[in-house]
């Protein structure tokens, strides 16, 4: 059987339950919805239905707004307490604090700040500054909305 990203088989014999599950998280919204065999006409009209309906939600939120918000993610090993700023040293001992985000493109960009330069301290604050006002940017020109299905507004 072809796997479906986003969609998985349920087949339970004692529940008599089978139908084609789909399964999308977007912005830490979980929709959940299930497509039985025996309402929508057969396993085939089920799946047919189900991949329909995964493609109208992953539409709602492309890529590119994705990846925004799961680079926003503070991750175990981020170091400096902010997602996408961290402090990087190079093979020559020169520090530097990076910060990183994905453009309205879904392209990864960065800017540096020298430990060197601008002190440690000032360094963070320009590196942690820059990528807000990065994000903000993104977010004026993406300045839409996401409306799941079943939702208001």
């Amino acid at each position: 059987m072809k796997h479906h990203r986003n969609i998985r088989r349920i087949d339970n014999d004692t529940r008599r339950t089978h139908a084609w599950l789909v399964q999308v998280q977007r912005r830490g919204n979980v929709i959940i919805k299930m497509f039985s065999d025996n309402i929508l006409g057969g396993k085939q009209k089920a799946l047919s239905a189900a991949l329909e309906y995964r493609d109208e939600l992953i539409l709602a939120a492309p890529a590119a707004e994705r990846n925004l918000w799961h680079r926003t993610i503070v991750r175990r090993n981020n170091t400096s307490g902010i997602p996408g700023v961290g402090l990087y040293k190079r093979t020559n001992g020169s520090e530097r604090w990076r910060a990183e985000w994905i453009d309205e493109n879904g392209i990864r960009k960065s800017r540096t700040f020298s430990v060197s330069i601008y002190g440690k301290r000032k360094a963070k604050q320009l590196a942690i500054a820059e990528r807000q006002r990065q994000l903000e940017r993104i977010f004026e020109i993406k300045n839409t909305q996401v409306c799941w299905p079943n939702e208001q507004g």
